[in-house]
């Protein structure tokens, strides 16, 4: 399954180097780093295939011919600011999920405010904060069942909580900076030289 998956990687990535012209793409630069990442874990355990050795083979036979022209093709800034064009829609879902969590929040707090209210408030007191909670709640709420809304507040928060912590996740998993490097595909061959093709 690895080498499949290394031998398959090393023909795209030589896809990539062999276009004649155009800036390398964000998702060119992810897929080197992947394939040199790859290529370093798995050193000195592959028995290697057929396939890999003409996978490897191809590379540098690519690589050969279009390295020089290669640093004239990668824009490490035009590489980045095509990530953060990426990265745009997951940062508003993420401040977007914030504001509903940190909503959720103080719904449950005032649900909680509401609720000793109720406890130890005269009638007109009561009445103001149920009025004050259903208007903030934005659903129906039965006076002789306050305390429900307590416990229900705190549902709607630890799942506005939990829609949070998935957007974060998400952004911070599409945030690939770091694999953003010049030389990969030097690194690679140097690689491929000294272990795949020995």
């Amino acid at each position: 399954m690895v080498m499949m998956g290394l031998g398959e990687h090393m023909i795209r990535c030589t896809g990539d180097i062999g276009k004649e012209n155009g800036k390398m793409s964000l998702e060119a630069v992810v897929r080197a780093y992947d394939l040199l990442d790859l290529l370093l874990a798995e050193e000195g355990r592959l028995i290697l295939s057929d396939e890999i050795k003409d996978a490897a083979a191809g590379f540098l036979a690519v690589y050969d011919e279009v390295s020089s022209g290669l640093d004239s093709r990668y824009d490490e800034a035009a590489v980045r600011a095509e990530l953060a064009q990426c990265l745009v829609p997951l940062g508003e879902a993420m401040t977007e999920a914030r504001f509903e969590a940190a909503s959720a929040a103080s719904l449950h707090e005032f649900a909680k405010d509401v609720y000793e209210v109720w406890q130890t408030s005269g009638i007109f007191a009561r009445r103001r904060a149920l009025r004050e909670l259903r208007k903030r709640a934005g659903f129906r709420l039965e006076s002789h069942r306050i305390g429900n809304y307590v416990a229900k507040t705190f549902d709607l928060m630890n799942e506005a909580q939990a829609r949070f912590a998935k957007a974060q996740q998400s952004l911070f998993s599409a945030d690939v900076s770091y694999k953003i490097h010049p030389g990969l595909y030097a690194r690679i061959a140097d690689v491929l030289r000294s272990s795949y093709m020995a």
